[in-house]
């Protein structure tokens, strides 16, 4: 739905995904249209899905909207897309006030909107807006000309919202074969995957359940930090980072925004990465990244805190055919986040292997 509506799916972690359309300023209120009906017809099919172990996953959605930043981090061998700025948090903080089946909106998305197309509800003065009724916005969308509100000017062409509705797929996704791009879009792909697709392995072939050991980074920045020392700050953290966890067998999976900073997701252990003594090596390079944080940013960034766990997780392909990626799903994904926020400023572990534990207590 985010592809055929003329969004970008910039990642998928855990069970968020973060999207993005890109127009001009003086279309903010028809996308914002757009994008609310996109939300819409997203509830409508997937709002619930009944698994087979009788557990009912309910969908929350936030919405914002303004300007952002895109900054890319890494050095030649591997760099990462992130996109910074205010309603980056706002889209973060709409999504967290959001309760099962609901759309929220941040109020400067509010703001921004057609507003009488909205029955709304204030969750919080200045901060976001529960959608209460969709009717005014269906009916604007199905009865209205097209040309009359949702021609938007998208950057790659103008595209009518019913053409939208008939699938027609962001064009970048039927570009000719281009060496050169290629090569270059080669560096924001994981090396265990790069070497799958090289040897011709099936895609559906690439996913797997497996354990592994999970070392979450958290870097919590001053909220005066501007906006070029924050770059430098990310830039920093991820060559060390990425240096010190490969050394240790491990890989950088992704990095990634949250509203007080950054954090940095490794994993040792996915398919052609297995090594003994993983988790050893998941602790040693953790105190490592701790003692290198604490002495190079924490004047600059704030706080740190590092939480490593281990178990069995889903290492996989997730998305449509047209827009899928490779990421770690599961339990010990969630836990590894929750003890970054129990235990800030400190390196936490919930490890299951015995030799894990003696390492541990040995270290410490």
């Amino acid at each position: 739905d985010v592809l055929c509506f003329g969004g970008d799916i910039l990642n998928i972690t855990g069970n968020v995904l973060l999207a993005l359309w890109t127009v001009e300023k003086s279309q903010l209120s028809d996308i914002i249209t757009l994008v609310a009906k996109c939300s819409l017809e997203i509830q409508e099919k997937f709002g619930i899905y009944h698994t087979r172990e009788g557990q009912d996953l309910r969908l929350k959605i936030g919405l914002s909207a303004g300007r952002i930043s895109q900054v890319i981090v890494g050095d030649e061998q591997r760099q990462y897309l992130l996109v910074i700025g205010r309603d980056v948090d706002g889209v973060q903080l709409a999504q967290r006030l959001a309760q099962a089946n609901e759309i929220v909106l941040s109020w400067n998305c509010w703001k921004l909107c057609e507003q009488y197309m909205f029955e709304v509800e204030i969750m919080r003065e200045d901060e976001a807006v529960k959608v209460g009724s969709w009717f005014l916005l269906v009916s604007y969308v199905s009865f209205l000309p097209n040309s009359e509100i949702l021609k938007i000017n998208f950057p790659y062409g103008w595209r009518h919202f019913v053409f939208l509705l008939l699938d027609t797929l962001r064009t970048a996704l039927e570009l000719d074969p281009d060496s050169a791009l290629e090569q270059t879009l080669r560096k924001y792909i994981m090396k265990n995957l790069l070497k799958k697709i090289d040897e011709g392995q099936p895609m559906e072939y690439v996913s797997e359940f497996r354990t592994v050991t999970m070392v979450l980074v958290n870097l919590e920045f001053h909220k005066t930090a501007w906006m070029l020392h924050l770059c430098h700050l990310i830039q920093e953290a991820a060559l060390y980072i990425s240096t010190v966890i490969e050394k240790g067998g491990g890989q950088l999976s992704r990095i990634f925004m949250f509203e007080k900073g950054c954090m940095f997701l490794c994993v040792f252990g996915l398919p052609g990465d297995k090594k003994p003594d993983e988790c050893a090596h998941a602790l040693e390079s953790s105190f490592s990244i701790f003692s290198f944080c604490w002495e190079n940013l924490i004047n600059k960034a704030g706080l740190v805190s590092i939480s490593i766990t281990n178990g069995p997780v889903f290492c996989g392909l997730v998305g449509a055919v047209a827009r899928h990626e490779y990421t770690v799903i599961g339990p010990k994904v969630s836990l590894v986040a929750r003890m970054i926020a129990a235990y800030p400023g400190l390196v936490s572990l919930a490890l299951l292997s015995t030799t894990c534990h003696l390492f541990l207590s040995y270290s410490l």
